[in-house]
C-alpha cells in the first residue's frame, strides 16, 4: 500500500484533512467530480470523473479513499476504482461506530482500500471494525473481505449473496442463515432487509433506526445518476415492486445512501423515476 498517511490519528484527521468538492452540475451523460480545491499529497489522480464524492466535504485518507462524519458515531466512506473507459467512479459505505467493535456496511472495491479503512477506525474510532456486511455480490461492496479477515473481522452477509460470491470467484462472506426475507436484526442500531430484486437478484439494505438512516447500496441511485447503472446482473422487471416494498418498511428515511455519488436528495423516488424512464424505451 503507498502514499498513505501515518500515522493517521483522529487529530490529523480532524485538523489536517484535506476537504474535496463533492457536487457539481448534472450534465446529459455523467457527473465529473471537481478537483480544483482537492490538489494535495495524493495529486488528482483517484478523484471521481464520473458521478462525485458521496458529500460536499469529505476528507481524503488514501489516494482513493475518503471519509466523512454524517451522524453521530456514522461516517461515510467513499472508494473509487478506474472502470471501463478509464474513468474514476466512486462507491459509498458506511462506518457504524460502537465502543465494543464497529460495523462496516461495504468494503471498497480493494483490499487495499479496505486495509485502509481498518487502519483509520482502527486509529480513530471509539471501536475497532469487528464486523463488515456487504449490500450484494459485486466488487465494489465486498472486493476488500480478505484482507479484513486477516485481521479478525467477521464477515457476514445474505445466504444469497455469499453464493453469487462463490459463483462468480469473489470473497465469500459467512452466511446469516436467519436472514431471508423479513428485517433481520443485526443489531438494536442496524437491521437488515432484502427488499426484492434490482440492481442485482439479491441486494440489501441496512437500516439504522436511531437516525432514520437507510443504506441502500447499488439498490439506489443517487440524485445525481443520469441512467440505471450497470445492469448485467439486475432484474429491471422486479426492481420497482422492490422499491415499493422498502417504502413500506422504511416510509419516511431522513438520510439515504445510495450505492454511488452523492447521498443528498431523495434516492429512491430518483430511483423509481430512472426505472420508469427505463420502461419507456424497452421494445414492447
Amino acid at each position: 500500500m503507498t502514499d498513505i498517511p501515518s500515522p493517521i490519528t483522529r487529530r490529523s484527521f480532524l485538523a489536517g484533512g484535506v476537504l474535496v468538492g463533492g457536487a457539481c452540475a448534472l450534465s446529459s451523460s455523467a457527473l465529473t467530480a471537481s478537483s480544483s480545491d482537492a490538489k494535495d499529497s495524493f495529486g488528482t489522480e483517484g478523484l471521481p470523473t464520473l458521478l462525485e464524492l458521496g458529500t460536499s466535504q469529505m476528507t481524503r485518507i488514501g489516494r482513493s479513499v475518503w471519509v466523512a462524519q454524517i451522524a453521530k458515531g456514522v461516517w461515510l466512506h467513499t472508494t473509487t476504482d478506474l472502470i471501463p473507459g478509464g474513468y474514476w467512479f466512486p462507491a459509498n459505505g458506511l462506518i457504524l461506530e460502537r465502543p465494543a467493535g464497529s460495523l462496516l456496511l461495504d468494503t471498497g472495491y480493494t483490499p487495499e482500500q479496505a486495509e485502509l479503512l481498518w487502519q483509520w477506525a482502527n486509529q480513530n474510532l471509539s471501536g475497532p471494525i469487528v464486523t463488515v456486511i456487504p449490500t450484494d455480490f459485486h466488487r465494489d461492496r465486498l472486493g476488500g473481505i480478505d484482507a479484513l479477515k486477516k485481521h479478525g473481522v467477521q464477515a457476514q452477509a445474505h445466504p444469497q449473496i455469499c453464493r453469487l460470491a462463490s459463483e462468480n470467484h469473489l470473497p465469500v462472506p459467512d452466511p446469516i442463515n436467519e436472514f431471508v426475507d423479513k428485517p433481520y436484526r443485526l443489531a438494536s442500531d442496524c437491521e437488515l432487509f432484502f427488499p426484492g430484486a434490482g440492481h442485482t437478484r439479491v441486494n440489501i439494505v441496512a437500516w439504522l433506526p436511531q437516525h432514520q438512516l437507510l443504506m441502500g447500496g447499488c439498490f439506489l441511485k443517487s440524485v445525481t445518476s443520469a441512467n440505471l447503472g450497470n445492469l448485467a446482473d439486475a432484474v429491471v422487471s422486479e426492481w420497482s415492486g422492490s422499491i415499493e416494498r422498502l417504502r413500506a418498511h422504511y416510509p419516511a428515511p431522513k438520510i439515504t445512501v445510495p450505492g454511488h455519488g452523492t447521498i443528498s436528495g431523495d434516492s429512491i423516488t430518483h430511483t423509481l423515476k430512472l426505472l420508469s424512464a427505463q420502461a419507456t424505451t424497452q421494445p414492447s
